[in-house]
């Protein structure tokens, strides 16, 4: 792929996903601001009713509003609720998240809208990020190229080669597992086990949600979410890269297998020549040579 079409394909990513948080943070951004009202209204009126009297009635309405609040997204601790799910830097974090198809699943559209949305724009996104994916991990091979040549020295066999090309962007993939999971590991709080078990989830896109980065209110929340988008995206054009290294290395030790058209072609081939061998005209001998 071209450096220009590259760049291009880079850029309508980063305004497709910038466009989706902004349509996301309109839409669900009102619906949480109300669930958290509504949440934090039953609370304070339960904690009030408590000194004197509770009610059944009173604690199915507690209930009922602390589990619609944590469907929408909403977790309320003391007389707190959690940050927004859906302030722009998040909304634009989800959308990230659902045209790499990690999708953490802690966090979902509450409204009809923004259901409607992300279907569409998924169905958009994803093919568009799949190929920006694969530009960059091609990309990232040739710049891999100086430091192969010098690991390889002699023009080794290609396959020797492959092999070699793989270990080293296995070794990548370790280091850009490893190092961030010792930022996450600090800023969020997690054992550096958990933490490495998020970075290594999060680059094959599988993303249980168990854990997800972000989730708490601070200054540096909004930066700390872009360069962790940054970061997703060069591992998953990482993994990108090593499997295209890893396929280029079957097609050469595998051996070369015919389609079915191709076996049926050449079948086809076969019996003309037969029959046209049998319709030849024998040949007859001359006379005067006999």
């Amino acid at each position: 792929m071209e450096t220009k079409t590259l760049l291009i394909l880079i850029t309508v990513v980063v305004v497709y996903v910038l466009i989706g948080g902004a349509v996301l943070y309109g839409i669900e951004h009102t619906n949480e601001l109300q669930t958290q009202t509504t949440a934090s209204a039953t609370y304070f009126n339960f904690t009030g009713a408590v000194s004197s009297c509770v009610t059944t009635d009173q604690v199915r309405q507690f209930v009922t509003a602390i589990i619609q609040a944590y469907d929408d997204g909403v977790l309320v601790t003391d007389s707190q609720t959690s940050a927004s799910q859906w302030d722009y830097a998040s909304s634009t974090f989800f959308a990230m998240t659902a045209v790499t198809t990690i999708g953490y699943g802690n966090q979902a559209p509450a409204t009809s809208g923004g259901k409607a949305f992300i279907v569409i724009y998924a169905l958009l996104g994803i093919p568009i990020m799949g190929l920006v994916l694969a530009g960059l991990g091609e990309k990232l091979d040739g710049l891999l190229k100086p430091l192969k040549d010098k690991v390889f020295i002699k023009k080794n066999e290609k396959i020797d080669q492959l092999v070699k090309t793989l270990i080293l962007v296995a070794l990548i993939l370790l280091v850009m597992s490893l190092i961030p999971a010792g930022i996450f590991a600090a800023i969020e709080g997690w054992s550096y086990g958990d933490a490495v078990y998020y970075t290594i989830i999060t680059m094959t896109t599988i993303g249980f949600g168990d854990f997800v980065i972000g989730t708490s209110d601070n200054d540096y929340r909004a930066l700390y979410k872009l360069l962790s988008s940054v970061w997703i995206l060069l591992g998953l054009a990482s993994v990108a890269m090593l499997l295209s290294n890893i396929t280029d290395l079957y097609k050469r030790i595998a051996p070369e297998s015919k389609t079915d058209d191709e076996e049926k072609d050449e079948k086809e081939k076969n019996e003309n020549k037969e029959s046209s061998e049998k319709e030849k005209p024998a040949e007859t001998k001359d006379p005067i040579k006999a």
